[in-house]
């Protein structure tokens, strides 16, 4: 049996994430290129629906559940161990509820953000090819994002 010291097993650890890893390009290490960007309005908008209209509704209406079923709980256990321990449980009970609560109004924040940068950047882009625009035309390249 081999014995492997932490430092042959981090060393081998580094040189398998180092050959994962490529900071300079977005393609496979083996060659050839990544997967296009690709950005869907219709969808994002779609997914903040979804959010707004079943997840974070669904999510606080859970929450509520939990807490007035325990509160019950906790009130005819109020006299014993049971009771308090049921209190406690509800406390971090609500603070997970609160924190997923925060995570989805984040991550529909960002969905709602990401057009606009997409957008914006495609436009920027495009505003640093207005030296070769042909003269007499008014959008050589126009923005295609919203077409996904």
């Amino acid at each position: 049996m081999d014995i492997v010291t932490f430092e042959d097993e981090w060393a081998g650890l580094r040189a398998e994430a180092q050959t994962r890893m490529r900071l300079n390009g977005a393609g496979p290490a083996a060659g050839g290129g990544g997967p296009d960007l690709k950005s869907s309005a219709a969808r994002k908008r779609s997914a903040i629906a979804a959010l707004e209209q079943h997840v974070e509704p669904d999510t606080q209406a859970a929450g509520k559940v939990m807490d007035e079923t325990s509160e019950a709980a906790a009130k005819g256990f109020h006299d014993w161990a049971t009771g308090a321990g049921i209190n406690e449980a509800l406390k971090g009970w609500r603070a997970s509820v609160k924190s997923l609560q925060s995570r989805l109004a984040a991550e529909k924040t960002a969905l709602s953000a990401t057009h606009r940068l997409l957008t914006g950047a495609d436009l920027q882009l495009g505003g640093q090819f207005a030296l070769l625009k042909p003269s007499g035309v008014d959008q050589p390249y126009p923005s295609r994002i919203s077409e996904h």
